[in-house]
């Protein structure tokens, strides 16, 4: 389907940083180096499939839809009507996912829109969202706070939106992850990326912040439905 694109610096700086060699790399790396990466893509199109079944034509937004991995397991599950809209802001990384789409027999059924969630045209609201491993890259609460409610605004009421993302900074895990990328083959330029990168996320301290974030945001105490190290994946819905 047709992508869309709309521009402005923050987009820029995220396309820079998934450019077109790392947009290559991405699933490989991500399958490797970071445990139970293609279980907690499995778990949560499980848990969206199981939350919205019987409805065969639902829409689903994937924020920061990447590669496409959010909706490749949708070819397992789901319905045969259901349609995606995957947003990113890099659009080298829906170049590979356009591709990996179309292999899977899901392109048709999905739009590719290059921006952030705000840039999206207005259309009718979703049956569910996913948003993974995005919100703690969103550099201040009152920006995290807006995504947030932006996704809201977008949802049907009582939509299911799985949200992943990390939580906290527990040196004694780290360490565990930087031992992970070592055993994995990843090169040294990478594991210095992956400690520069941490210093500069800017993920909720708890699982108890990430809910008081969630009810300023107008959704509902989230449940935790995955977790590897200080990847926490979570079912939450727009509150009544």
């Amino acid at each position: 389907m047709q992508s869309h694109d709309h521009s402005h610096p923050q987009q820029e700086a995220s396309a820079r940083k998934f450019g077109a060699e790392r947009a290559a790399q991405y699933d490989a790396q991500a399958t490797t180096w970071f445990i139970g990466a293609q279980a907690m893509h499995e778990a949560i199109s499980t848990v969206m499939a199981a939350t919205l079944e019987g409805q065969d034509t639902a829409s689903l937004l994937c924020v920061g839809v990447g590669t496409g991995q959010d909706v490749l397991p949708y070819a397992k599950q789901g319905a045969p009507g259901w349609r995606f809209t995957g947003v990113d802001p890099s659009p080298d990384m829906l170049a590979v996912a356009r591709k990996q789409l179309a292999a899977a027999g899901l392109l048709e059924r999905t739009q590719l829109h290059v921006g952030f969630l705000d840039s999206l045209p207005p259309g009718p609201l979703f049956d569910g969202a996913e948003m993974i491993g995005v919100l703690h890259h969103v550099a201040s609460e009152e920006g995290r706070l807006a995504l947030l409610r932006e996704v809201v605004r977008r949802l049907k009421p009582g939509a299911p939106f799985i949200l992943g993302c990390r939580i906290g900074f527990d040196p004694v895990l780290t360490a565990v992850e930087e031992y992970r990328l070592r055993h994995a083959g990843a090169p040294p330029e990478f594991l210095s990326n992956f400690a520069r990168g941490l210093a500069t996320l800017q993920a909720p301290e708890s699982e108890a912040a990430l809910a008081a974030l969630l009810g300023r945001a107008g959704l509902e105490p989230p449940r935790q439905i995955f977790a590897a190290m200080q990847f926490r994946v979570f079912l939450t819905r727009p509150s009544p």
